[in-house]
């Protein structure tokens, strides 16, 4: 995905030649001053715009008129609301509404005009570039496809602080991340594969100097001792891998137990296994891997920022198929730690790849570890596509996460890591059984997470309704891989303290 240009500039808003200029309305009943001058010579139109209410100061509202014979050849007059998560989330979706209106006019420069403040320029900057995504269409290629309109391409924001550059153009390097995300999350399983994914990872750690890559592929996986994780792999004839990120800036001097691990779940396509799933809708579990998509979103925007912290990425990528060698329900089998674990479903193959990650981050040196996986329908159930759920114990690390969340606006609501949900999983043949059945059972699947996390500070993000959307929701411009997590974790790097 190409990166947009993005700057920042003292317009006259009047004199802006772009194709849309945006102009943030903070109270529909007065037109913002610094368009006076614009409205002056459009005889009024912009104030009598106002007048008929259609910009709203209790909703996310958009109102698109032709513009002047110079300057803007269209201007967008944004309102802004509700504001239950505040006002920053406001200005994410008038962000993405206004990326939705350069598309829709097919415009490829635009300009918004809105105030200097500079959480106000981060949350429009950032709505606006994932507001402007689209899932990447396979089409047979075409004469004309060098003049076909993929999205803008130039985006100033008018203002005189210096800041402001800075702030918009982090905003814009963790949206590009996360779209990033997005995409390989988005990939059909039959173009994306482990080993591709993990190619996606060597690229990237090639481009930065301070990133290293290593990946595991499956004769080195069984070699480890991840009994969990091969299993899941053995019933595909796609190489499974373990891919992992180091990311040693100059000048971090952390110790092993201070560096920050992100451990995410990429599988590739998810039948079922034996537990097949059923047809309708089973095209979408190509989505299953958007938890370690999402990982290595967050290592890239870590890298592009520069952010002063050791921090390790591991994603473990395989494809969960039921062919004559698949492993089966009533199978034990043997995690990397020695646990035991008996098979119930091979449906919840995510808990056993991810347990032997966790164990090979931990073997590693970390003092914390985040991770993030489409775990369970049970998440969906209980808070849908607003909110992903952050299971774990009580304290400060899940505060933490859930503070990063809120302050960043990729929001995560506290659930519980209690022992009474350890104990679904007690079963007569193993230490543990990997599925505690219905009841609780987005938390029962955290907590098999939690036993191989051990005494390290450990959340497990399920974003199983967040990072798959059956529609564009919030400031989303498509529907498909959101890149959930992608900024969450990209912020807990840059304020968590051991």
């Amino acid at each position: 995905m190409t990166m947009m240009k993005l700057t920042v500039a003292p317009l006259a808003p009047a004199n802006a030649d772009v194709d849309l200029l945006a102009v943030i309305v903070d109270d529909p009943a007065q037109l913002p001053a610094q368009v006076a001058d614009l409205d002056a010579s459009l005889d009024g139109l912009l104030t009598r715009e106002l007048a008929r209410g259609q910009v709203k100061a209790d909703a996310a509202s958009i109102v698109v008129v032709t513009g002047p014979a110079s300057g803007p050849r269209r201007i967008a007059l944004v309102g802004h609301g509700p504001f239950e998560d505040g006002r920053n989330d406001a200005l994410r979706v008038a962000g993405s509404k206004i990326a939705g209106a350069v598309r829709a006019s097919e415009s490829r420069t635009a300009a918004i005009a809105a105030s200097e403040d500079l959480a106000d320029v981060d949350a429009l900057v950032t709505g606006f570039v994932l507001g402007a995504f689209r899932i990447h269409k396979h089409t047979a290629a075409k004469a004309d496809d060098a003049d076909r309109y993929a999205g803008p391409e130039a985006l100033t924001i008018v203002g005189n602080d210096a800041a402001l550059g800075e702030v918009a153009r982090t905003a814009q390097t963790l949206a590009e991340a996360q779209n990033w995300a997005r995409d390989l999350a988005n990939a059909p399983a039959n173009l994306l594969m482990p080993i591709d994914l993990a190619r996606e990872a060597r690229e990237l750690a090639d481009a930065h100097e301070h990133l290293s890559f290593t990946e595991l592929d499956r004769e080195q996986i069984e070699a480890a001792g991840m009994g969990m994780f091969a299993a899941v792999a053995q019933g595909s004839v796609d190489e499974p891998r373990l891919i992992a990120l180091e990311w040693n800036p100059p000048g971090a001097t952390e110790a092993d137990d201070a560096r920050l691990a992100l451990v995410g779940k990429a599988v590739m396509f998810d039948t079922g296994g034996i537990s097949i799933k059923p047809s309708g809708g089973m095209e979408d579990m190509k989505l299953d891997k958007s938890g370690g998509c999402a990982v290595l979103g967050a290592m890239r925007a870590i890298a592009e920022t520069n952010v002063p912290r050791r921090v390790l990425a591991v994603v473990g990528s395989t494809t969960n198929m039921p062919d004559g060698n698949a492993y089966r329900p009533g199978d034990v089998v043997t995690a990397m730690d020695g646990t035991t674990v008996e098979i119930i479903s091979t449906d919840a193959e995510g808990r056993l790849v991810l347990g032997d990650c966790i164990t090979w981050a931990k073997q590693r040196g970390c003092g914390a570890i985040v991770e993030a996986s489409t775990l369970t329908g049970a998440m969906v159930i209980a808070l849908g596509h607003r909110y992903t759920g952050a299971i774990g114990k009580k304290g400060a690390f899940r505060d933490a996460v859930v503070a990063a969340g809120t302050e960043i606006g990729d929001h995560a609501w506290p659930m519980p890591m209690h022992d009474e949900y350890k104990a679904n999983l007690k079963t007569a043949c193993a230490d543990m059984k990997n599925s505690g059945g219905r009841d609780g059972g987005a938390l029962s699947a955290g907590s098999f997470l939690g036993h191989f996390a051990q005494d390290t500070p450990f959340v497990h993000l399920d974003v199983a309704g967040t990072a798959m959307l059956p529609k564009p929701r919030m400031w989303y411009g498509a529907k498909g891989a959101s890149g959930a997590a992608v900024r969450l974790m990209v912020q807990l790097a840059r304020t968590w303290h051991a």
